[in-house]
């Protein structure tokens, strides 16, 4: 019984809760960053990258797209994307032992929020790249026809949920560092 007497006390100590609580912070820092850096991402391509690329004749924008859509696939790119869907679900589940309580809503709000955009990259920007790299150098102006407005228009949303994402997540790590649950 002492060696359970021991664990016990171990597990209620103020230097554990205070580890938990650190480890808690440190995820939300992460999903608050990934998410931030994912709605960078999309708010770049919103404002910066389309509108450069509709200067381009058609066929021009067909190649640099698919050189886009080719360059982002990468270890970096799918870490932070994941990262911004697993940081705040392990914050989360680690906050439902404790209550959770206004932090984990906040926590799933942005799971949430990051989780509609995941299905939409997924479901419609994803399949929208790949029609426009097998389209190859067939027929420009129909392919960017097919793609540029209906991608425009889901990349914007994107924007917007992974903004949202970001603030959730971020006033989830306020409330955590100042509730110190």
């Amino acid at each position: 019984m002492a060696a359970v007497d021991h664990i016990l006390t171990a597990a209620a100590s103020p230097d554990t809760v205070a580890g938990t609580r650190d480890t808690v912070g440190r995820w939300f820092t992460a999903g608050t960053v990934a998410n931030a850096l994912m709605a960078g991402t999309y708010v770049a391509f919103t404002a910066v990258v389309m509108p450069m690329l509709s200067t381009k004749d058609d066929a021009g924008f067909v190649n640099s797209m698919q050189s886009i859509n080719t360059g982002i696939e990468n270890p970096l790119f799918f870490a932070v994307f994941f990262g911004a869907l697993a940081a705040p679900a392990v914050a989360a589940w680690k906050l439902r032992k404790r209550g959770g309580g206004t932090t984990m809503k906040w926590a799933l709000g942005a799971l949430a929020l990051y989780t509609t955009t995941v299905l939409t990259t997924s479901g419609i920007n994803v399949p929208l790249n790949e029609m426009l790299a097998s389209t190859g150098d067939a027929d420009p102006t129909k392919a960017r026809t097919d793609f540029e407005t209906t991608w425009n228009i889901w990349n914007g949303i994107r924007a917007l949920l992974t903004t949202g994402a970001t603030l959730a997540m971020a006033k989830a790590l306020r409330l955590h560092r100042r509730n110190r649950i």
